[in-house]
């Protein structure tokens, strides 16, 4: 999406014909619609996407074993670092862009740190800990999971093996990025509105 704009807008691709600079954008605004089309409702409220959806009816689709259905801490990240990148967001933008940065504000994992120990990572208690985000949530209770190659749901990292447990981004700080930069949109968007009055 990012090089489809690029080729669309960016001065670095003049040397390209109109023509397929026109269809770059037009690619891409299609790409905007997927992605709004995408955004999972729970009980009528908007939350984020899935790291894979179905390209026909956009449901979330499941990937390798261990990447099952989910509410999907990570890739929602960068879809909603995209969609807060666009100039001049649609209603319909700003309203999925206010409703992913609320989930990641109510998602958010207190009081544990992960470890890392040679190949393995482990969860600990620390109160002191920032707040963490799980790479996946399930879809009906926002309950963070994990799962091994044998793609068998669980609840708690120590329960799969190792080597998914020590290979696999579980946890991360999407989160952080998601609200710093969304507390800078609605700032921009503040302005932006007060100077069109």
């Amino acid at each position: 999406m990012n090089f489809l704009r690029d080729v669309a807008v960016s001065p670095d691709f003049v040397f390209l014909d109109s023509g397929l600079r026109k269809t770059a954008q037009k690619s891409f605004d299609r790409g905007i619609q997927c992605i709004l089309k995408c955004q999972i409702k729970v009980n009528g409220k908007l939350t984020v996407w899935c790291a894979q959806h179905d390209e026909k009816n956009y449901s979330p689709r499941p990937a390798r074993t261990y990447e099952l259905v989910s509410l999907s801490g990570s890739e929602s990240a960068d879809i909603l670092e995209l969609l807060m990148s666009l100039d001049n967001p649609s209603p319909e933008v700003i309203r999925a862009v206010k409703a992913g940065a609320e989930w990641f504000e109510s998602s958010k994992i207190t009081g544990i740190r992960v470890i890392r120990t040679g190949s393995d990572r482990i969860v600990v208690k620390d109160p002191n800990a920032p707040s963490l985000w799980a790479r996946f949530y399930e879809i009906e209770t926002n309950r963070p999971f994990f799962s091994g190659r044998d793609g068998v749901k669980k609840y708690n990292l120590a329960e799969i093996e190792q080597e998914r447990r020590g290979h696999y981004a579980w946890y991360g700080e999407w989160g952080k990025h998601v609200a710093e930069n969304y507390a800078k949109w609605k700032e921009k968007r503040s302005v932006s509105t007060s100077g069109n009055k």
